[in-house]
């Protein structure tokens, strides 16, 4: 197994990248991504507030990333010293996975984290990743709740990556991060393309298992799911399929309104002014 190293300045850009492409919910655009990494780098030098252990791929790059942020809390008995660490990011490359990287990294950061006096740790764990916490010592917390709430940009407000002009802007932007990090893993288009249906497959499936668990037919879990659940599902597969679509034509947009068109036209009867629905015919 290959050796987790503390990371530098240097890996920020590394581990950005991995946030962005397995963590986040819809990965970065590139200013976002230049912001983090600018970000990172600073508060990895001696003296900043982020602590990260890395593997390093052996054909170059990061194979691993484990991330943490320290921040001051108010002290009590069992984190005396007032510092607690969030787990910012865990993420492993998929060609390097199921090898014991991610369990490795995150043992080290956590060893130095201690080292440092800190006993106060937290994360947000997804389902799949739950197994590796609860094995180095992390346990569920029913009260733990979260809010965002996403302040709106300031006039004249030039650090903030510019908003996109609609919904196509955001799905071809989304389109090209998708396409660099493939391309930069040394994909061709194809495969790019294959791997972008079956993550739209992927979608699906999760709707479709979010239906299940809000009608509750699944005896185990029984109702797992709300209907929002399943509407915002349903979003995230649309919003993957125009995706797809967008990494596979630069004319997207036009493409889906001429299927619409043809969709349209066989499917939904002909405008008919005198307001029948049966579209003049009589059948009595």
């Amino acid at each position: 197994m290959l050796t987790p190293r503390r990371a530098t300045p240097a890996d920020a850009d590394g581990i950005t990248r991995m946030r962005s492409e397995f963590i986040l919910s819809q990965p970065l655009d590139p200013d976002w991504l230049a912001l983090c990494r600018d970000q990172l780098a600073k508060r990895l030098q001696s003296g900043g507030d982020a602590r990260a252990y890395v593997v390093d791929a052996p054909g170059g790059g990061l194979a691993t990333c484990a991330l943490a942020l320290v921040g001051p809390v108010l002290p009590a008995p069992r984190y005396p010293q007032g510092l607690a660490a969030r787990i910012q990011a865990v993420a492993t490359r998929p060609g390097y996975r199921r090898r014991g990287h991610a369990k490795a990294a995150l043992a080290a950061l956590l060893e130095e984290l201690e080292e440092e006096s800190i006993t106060l740790f937290e994360l947000h764990a997804s389902e799949e990743s739950r197994h590796l916490y609860e094995v180095l010592g992390f346990s569920s917390d029913p009260a733990l709740m979260r809010r965002t709430k996403v302040p709106a940009p300031s006039r004249g407000d030039d650090t903030a990556p510019a908003a996109p002009a609609d919904d196509w802007d955001a799905v071809h932007r989304l389109a090209g991060v998708f396409g660099r990090l493939d391309t930069e893993n040394g994909l061709q288009p194809e495969e790019q393309w294959t791997l972008q249906v079956l993550k739209l497959a992927e979608e699906v499936g999760e709707a479709a298992q979010a239906v299940i668990g809000a009608r509750g037919t699944n005896p185990r879990k029984g109702h797992s799911h709300s209907w929002a659940d399943v509407q915002d599902e349903v979003a995230d597969a649309v919003i993957t399929g125009m995706v797809t679509l967008a990494r596979m034509r630069p004319d997207a947009r036009e493409h889906l309104s001429a299927v619409l068109a043809r969709k349209t036209a066989r499917f939904l009867p002909p405008d008919d002014p005198s307001g029948d629905p049966s579209g003049g015919s009589s059948r009595r």
